[in-house]
């Protein structure tokens, strides 16, 4: 009786580290936005700007579901500093940097997307774990010869945020059905 115990516990403490890991790596959205050509620039006090010219005006958001969104909806606000990776296209082959961003600015008129950023030194995260192998150093001349500049986003969920929609999204699969589930699940993350 004492060894079953035992047993009940121990598969308690495993099945709460296990929930403890999976909800730590799902508490954001890796978030793609594409364009052409890029312009970097160099501050003095070490940040850069970096001009997206020719943006596509949605961004995909990777999560369960995939889906695209209009790019004003994820861009983040001027106050907040977002994790970055940055994947600069050429003949050559992609160049990678792992970066901060923050005052985003986006102009409809002319399809350009501006960003304040800087160097990341460490990233731990998991969200951007697949291009952390391939960052390199950024610099102006390899922007200047891409064709085509990626940028993937790690928007963070704050704890009420991420409760918030995990109530959101039940709520809307106990009262739609799953033709019209996905649509009440998008307005959830937005």
């Amino acid at each position: 009786m004492v060894m079953k115990g035992i047993w009940i516990i121990i598969c308690i403490v495993i099945f709460s580290l296990i929930s403890i890991c999976s909800a730590d790596e799902s508490s954001g959205h890796k978030i793609l936005v594409e364009g052409g050509e890029s312009i970097l620039t160099e501050n003095e006090d070490g940040s850069m700007i970096l001009t997206i010219l020719d943006i596509i005006p949605y961004g995909v958001i990777f999560d369960d579901p995939e889906y695209i969104t209009l790019l004003e909806s994820v861009l983040p606000d001027n106050n907040v500093t977002m994790n970055a990776g940055v994947i600069f296209s050429s003949p050559d082959g992609n160049n990678v940097s792992l970066v901060q961003v923050s005052n985003p600015d986006y102009s409809v008129e002319t399809r350009n997307l501006t960003f304040v950023i800087h160097p990341l030194e460490f990233y731990e995260g998991s969200i951007l774990a697949d291009l952390k192998d391939q960052s390199e150093n950024m610099n102006s001349e390899i922007a200047r010869k891409a064709h085509a500049t990626r940028i993937f986003l790690e928007k963070g969920l704050s704890v009420s945020e991420n409760e918030d929609e995990l109530r959101c999204k039940d709520k809307c699969e106990r009262y739609n059905d799953k033709s019209t589930r996905f649509l009440c699940e998008m307005k959830c993350v937005i």
